[in-house]
């Protein structure tokens, strides 16, 4: 499995990061009739996804909690594949600057005017996933996903940690500085001389780790 420069997440940690239950996760990477392919091959019946994997689910989460069926989604996705040639269509830098447009592009005339409601009823696509999409660095070249600003001074970077969420400056994994924290009797001063970061970075760490455990 070539996971250096890609990230590697379980199912599990995918779920907590893009704030779906690990059953959904596993169900469309794993399941009978599988959503996605993940970058990663299985080893045994242990598997992991990637961080353009990552982006893609929490978009179809979002299309799915807004409206879009679990058939709508995998028809569109399938067809964006094709157009745009890439594994990865809901990663593309075009779903930030296009989004309404390329899923109702996506489809054949049948059954454009099904997907074009499910996609952007209540301008749910613009509401609650152009936000996210405003947090996703892309690629001058490849225009995919590249490194996702997850939170305050907290980014998911493929290149880093294996994709686990580091400091944006330190790149240091947030887990770690947190535990140092919760060590060492709430004292952030002390913290962050022992990594030589500021004592905000310490803050910024258990903040996140702290919403991500809730």
């Amino acid at each position: 499995m070539d996971i250096f420069g890609k990230g590697v997440y379980s199912f599990g940690e995918a779920a907590k990061l893009v704030r779906l239950k690990p059953s959904r996760v596993r169900e469309w990477f794993a399941g009978k009739k599988p959503v996605f392919t993940s970058d990663h091959t299985p080893i045994g019946t242990v598997h992991a996804i990637s961080f353009l994997d990552l982006v893609e689910v929490f978009v179809a989460g979002h299309l799915r909690e807004f409206g879009a069926t679990l058939p709508t989604v995998r028809k569109v996705h399938d067809r964006l594949q094709g157009d745009l040639k890439t594994p990865h269509p809901f990663a593309r830098k075009e779903m930030l600057t296009d989004g309404r447009e390329i899923f109702v592009r996506g489809v054949d005339k049948s059954g454009e005017e099904e997907i074009y409601e499910a996609i952007t009823k209540q301008k749910a696509f613009p509401k609650m996933i152009l936000p996210f999409l405003k947090q996703i660095d892309y690629g001058a070249v490849t225009v995919l996903a590249q490194r996702w600003r997850i939170s305050d001074g907290v980014v998911v970077d493929p290149g880093k940690s294996f994709g686990r969420p580091v400091l944006s400056q330190a790149a240091i994994p947030t887990y770690l500085v947190a535990a140092e924290y919760r060590a060492n009797g709430s004292n952030a001063e002390k913290v962050a001389n022992w990594y030589k970061i500021t004592p905000r970075e310490v803050m910024d760490a258990v903040r996140f780790e702290m919403d991500l455990a809730a």
